[in-house]
């Protein structure tokens, strides 16, 4: 009975800790959709661009803007921000062609988060553009709206949960040898003033 609580106890840490490193890894109010969405081929030039979160998400830091080849932001006002929508005006007479919708807010938990959708207007090629290399050392605090880069992520957030799992439940088990090896050891000692059979 004693093992078998010593081995129940060492369970619930384990899960405990696998629990606590899982929860930190998808706090992060997440990207739901978008209009336009990625890669999406718009038959008219849209009015307004809109974003959707998980969560309430803060103005402080928001940021919206539509580019073209050349650079040119077609954001014609500041974000608004509605609790998890966030939406922005663009100008009017955009030409048929590849755009990027970029995107940076900082989520409920104050965590900054962005993330980058491309998108096409009419029978315009779509925008492409050789990514900047990261900086050494940088955060990577990109909300990437690219599903294999979250399953990715995802992934590793869960490896890195089983791997702290294992090693909880190791010493878990670790405990329940040492418990018992005291106790057995302390059924072997003779208690003060005993008799020695070898006497009688």
């Amino acid at each position: 009975m004693f093992r078998t609580r010593i081995f129940v106890a060492g369970v619930v840490v384990a899960s405990a800790v696998v629990l606590a490193t899982a929860v930190p890894a998808a706090a992060h109010d997440e990207l739901l959709q978008s209009s336009p969405a990625v890669g999406e081929v718009m038959t008219a030039a849209p009015e307004v661009v809109l974003l959707s979160f998980a969560d309430e998400v803060l103005a402080m830091g928001a940021a919206v803007i539509v580019v073209d080849q050349s650079g040119h932001d077609w954001v014609a006002a500041e974000p608004v921000l509605d609790e998890a929508t966030v939406t922005a005006e663009l100008e009017p007479g955009m030409p048929d062609a590849g755009y990027e919708l970029r995107w940076r807010v900082v989520s409920s938990d104050g965590h900054p988060i962005s993330g980058v959708i491309p998108f096409t207007i009419g029978d315009g090629e779509p925008l492409t553009r050789t990514p900047a290399p990261a900086a050494a050392g940088s955060a990577d605090t990109t909300n990437s709206t690219d599903p294999q880069s979250q399953g990715t992520q995802e992934n590793q957030g869960a490896f890195r949960g089983l791997l702290i799992g294992m090693a909880g439940a190791g010493i878990a088990v670790a405990v329940l040898f040492l418990v018992s090896f005291l106790r057995r050891r302390k059924a072997a000692t003779p208690r003060p003033g005993g008799t020695d059979i070898t006497d009688v």
